[in-house]
């Protein structure tokens, strides 16, 4: 035998078996493992112990019968294997036939008395006999029974060839390093030297292996093909469980498998290999940088490869040792091997139910989990890789885009879509730079609307630097009504002016009149309103968020006094309030005054707000709210941001076409509402009738214990005005005219605009959405748009937090503090001196 060649022994058990044609024929319920024979030197009872563990039968309770078929010089044959002669049969053979290996039948004969079990059942239920397993400090040591096959592994591991590291650090880059799923290289690599099962080391007897190549070894003695995949060991996901000669439909899966084993396990790996057809990975304790804190502590002898079987195109995992022998290197509970496209696997289903799941619920859940406490940076990286898996990423999108508006528009006919592309586009692929959008059924709602629009803008989050403008109205139920949408690069003259124009063109109905647009001062919106034609008055007004002029007020004079006063002159619509508001600012803080003075009154108060545009919305609050109830659609991509808006108005719109269809009142159910509370009031006032023919009256209110009330009004009925200026301006009777109403007995229709009836309401909502086909059934658009190159961004260190505080979040010196108790909620004192803490 010096001529010895390694060969492969093939082992059959748990079925019905035929020898034909020198090959073995086996029914569906036969169990097959193979193992290589590399030195001359096997004994029986080595043999038979191999046996053992590669069919999991316990010695104790098994003995095993082991039948060899073969062919010799063209006849078929079978052997009992029960000695040494046998073992010596097994070598002659592979000496003297090309390319032979050997095909034994494994039959148990039970040593103990089985009752009501199969022998399939028996097979699974017993595992290869266990280690001796002992704690040491927080880790369990390993103790491997051949201490010259640890030698040999020890002597292997040659650190200086480890070509990938892993660093200490809460960044990505300290992550174990990526995987090459690319498989075009069909070489096969060897299977270990070692072979463990289970987790458990199999005691081959060590030879000859300083010169032994393992790759021309395999080149002429190659693995049989697996007819049926049911004969494989495959990895099962769902259970994770991991034993040598398993075989992973990819590289990928052979690396998330182990990575996660060794997350439960709570240890940490280093990626030594990685190639197209191999992968191998060692303990974190063998990394060049490690410095090892306790000092004489035996070498970790974990380690696993995997590689590419040309034969089964898949990896099979060649070498597992089932258990770590070191302490761990975790720190903080951050372990290396949970990557950030792990965390993003986790969290998939939350984030489908939520886009804003927070980043701090992202470090909670992966705790529950996986019991690892991961950094904000790689939860919040985990995240937006999950959004992307889900979503798409910005390239992808603007792939899908073309053909996405194309099946949006031929599914909701009259949906206007209009783009304005870079300059510096090529013919074939335009470049984006902005995208305007708005729905049939808003536009149509819109034009029976009152005649305003709250604008404005907010940031898209993601790696592509964009920000998304709304237009909003109110329905005649007084809720928000989404009108039209953008994405731009940034808010400035040029994209501002663009949105205007295409909601002047593609929106505004002139049957409306002239439309008041309220907003920040916003120096792109300044501009688009009195530098555009269709946007200048008399064809449309311009005023001011209230909100947002005592914001800059309250950045130059900080008083809380100021603040409110500032209000009570913005939002007041009597003289007298008006003047005595002044007066008392003026008091206080003169420029203050004067920096409001030097804002035209008519951008910003009710008092001076001419033919009463503003329907009484004082600030942009309806648009601000829109853009928090799109705050998972800033999480998006393009594409998926703009089908989030259409999903998103589908919803309201099917929700306020239900209320229009249920509603039995002469008002929508919110108006009606509004309407029988000013009616409560209106009961206890006292009308006096002074003009028949003008129909003319006096309403005296109630007066109030604390000396309150008792104030004088003047309804001019016909005309519809009340010195109070709420019922002409909000086109909705103040209490007032509700009291006139009741005394010449009428109608609530008599007194309100038509743009508040029931009518109005089902009339909005009588249009009609389409949902789209299928992504498949989507037709091409002819032509492909590309994202701008220059907006594409990294953000660096921590990220922003969602909301940007502003001057509601400052604490003026002149404002009292008001503590309230955290556990009974009362003020004047806090939980140390609480009456009830005891209790």
């Amino acid at each position: 035998m010096s001529s010895f060649s390694p060969f492969i022994v093939k082992l059959y058990w748990g079925g019905q078996v035929t020898f034909v044609n020198v090959v073995i024929i086996c029914d569906e319920s036969t169990l097959t493992s193979s193992f290589f024979v590399r030195y001359d030197s096997m004994s029986y009872v080595e043999l038979v112990d191999t046996i053992y563990n590669h069919v999991q039968l316990d010695r104790n309770s098994y003995s095993l019968k082991l039948v060899l078929y073969y062919t010799f010089q063209g006849v078929h044959a079978s052997s009992y294997l029960s000695d040494e002669e046998g073992v010596s049969m097994l070598y002659f053979l592979a000496a003297n036939e090309v390319n032979y290996f050997g095909q034994i039948f494994v039959s148990q004969v039970p040593k103990v008395t089985i009752q009501h079990e199969s022998f399939m059942e028996l097979m699974r239920g017993f595992s290869a006999p266990q280690s001796n397993d002992y704690e040491v400090g927080a880790s369990t040591y390993t103790n491997l029974e051949n201490p010259t096959l640890d030698q040999h592994i020890d002597d292997e591991e040659d650190l200086n060839s480890l070509n990938s590291e892993s660093e200490n650090g809460d960044t990505e880059d300290s992550e174990v390093p990526p995987s090459d799923d690319d498989s075009g290289d069909e070489v096969i690599l060897p299977q270990s030297s070692e072979e463990y099962n289970s987790g458990i080391y199999q005691g081959f007897p060590t030879g000859p292996v300083e010169a032994y190549d393992e790759v021309a070894e395999l080149r002429t003695a190659e693995l049989p093909d697996f007819d049926n995949e049911d004969q494989m060991d495959i990895w099962n996901p769902e259970s994770n469980q991991i034993r040598v000669g398993m075989f992973f439909h990819s590289k990928k899966e052979v690396v998330n498998a182990v990575l996660s084993w060794n997350v439960a396990c709570n240890r940490e790996v280093i990626v030594t290999e990685t190639r197209k057809t191999c992968w191998r990975a060692k303990c974190y304790t063998k990394a060049p940088k490690y410095n090892e804190p306790l000092p004489n502590t035996p070498p970790c002898r974990w380690a696993a490869s995997a590689c590419l079987k040309k034969n089964q195109h898949m990896w099979q995992l060649t070498k597992w040792v089932a258990a770590h022998n070191c302490y761990g290197t975790v720190q903080r509970n951050n372990n290396r091997c949970l990557r950030s496209k792990d965390v993003a696997f986790h969290i998939s289903s939350a984030i489908q139910a939520d886009i804003s799941f927070p980043v701090k619920q992202v470090k909670v859940l992966i705790k529950d989990l996986l019991h690892v406490d991961i950094t904000y940076s790689k939860a919040w990286l985990g995240r937006r890789i999950a959004i992307e898996n889900i979503f798409g990423s910005w390239d992808s999108n603007f792939n899908e885009l073309p053909m996405y508006i194309k099946a949006l528009k031929a599914s909701n006919r009259g949906t206007v879509v209009e783009w304005l592309h870079h300059p510096h586009g090529s013919s074939q692929c335009a470049t984006f730079k902005y995208v305007f959008w708005a729905f049939k059924p808003s536009i149509d709602a819109f034009h029976l609307c009152q005649p305003f629009i709250s604008v404005d803008g907010t940031h898209l989050k993601g790696p592509y630097r964009s920000k998304l403008l709304i237009a909003v109205s109110k329905n005649a139920n007084n809720y928000i009504l989404p009108v039209a949408y953008a994405i731009v690069d940034e808010e400035t003259n040029e994209s501002w002016a663009w949105f205007f124009m295409m909601f002047r063109e593609h929106v505004v109905n002139e049957t409306m009149g002239p439309l008041c647009v309220i907003s920040d001062r916003h120096a792109g919106i300044v501009n688009a309103m009195t530098s555009l034609e269709g946007w200048m008055e008399p064809n449309a007004y311009h005023r001011f968020c209230l909100r947002h002029v005592r914001s800059n007020l309250m950045k130059r004079f900080k008083s809380a006094s100021l603040k409110k006063l500032c209000w009570a002159i913005g939002s007041t619509t009597q003289a007298r309030k008006y003047m005595a508001a002044v007066a008392q600012m003026k008091i206080i803080n003169e420029d203050a005054w004067l920096y409001l003075n030097n804002i035209p009154k008519t951008h910003w108060t009710l008092r001076y707000d001419r033919g009463h545009r503003r329907w009484g919305n004082l600030t942009t609050n309806i648009s601000e709210s829109l853009n928090n109830a799109l705050r998972d659609a800033r999480l998006l991509p393009i594409k998926a941001c703009i089908d989030y808006t259409f999903q998103k108005d589908v919803s309201q719109y099917v929700k306020h076409t239900e209320i229009a269809i249920n509603c039995q009142t002469a008002l929508p159910p919110r108006m009606w509402s509004v309407f029988n509370n000013r009616d409560r009031r209106a009961q206890d006032h006292r009308v006096f009738k002074y003009d028949h023919v003008e129909e003319t009256y006096r309403v005296t209110s109630r007066m109030e214990t604390n000396d309150y009330g008792g104030n004088d009004y003047t309804v001019e009925f016909k005309r519809k005005k009340c010195t109070c200026r709420k019922w002409q301006m909000e086109r909705f009777p103040c209490s007032h005219a509700i009291a006139v109403c009741r005394h010449r007995n009428g109608l609530p229709n008599e007194i309100v605009d038509s743009r508040y009836y029931t009518s109005t309401y089902r009339q909005q909502y009588s249009g009609h959405y389409h949902p789209l086909p299928h992504k498949d059934l989507w037709r091409g658009a002819g032509w492909c748009i590309q994202g701008d190159p220059s907006k594409v961004t990294t953000l660096r260190g921590r990220r922003r937090a969602r909301r940007m505080h502003n001057e509601m979040d400052v604490h003026y010196p002149d404002e009292p503090r008001h503590y309230k108790c955290g556990l009974c909620k009362e003020t004047g004192h806090n939980r140390k001196s609480c009456p009830y803490r005891n209790q």
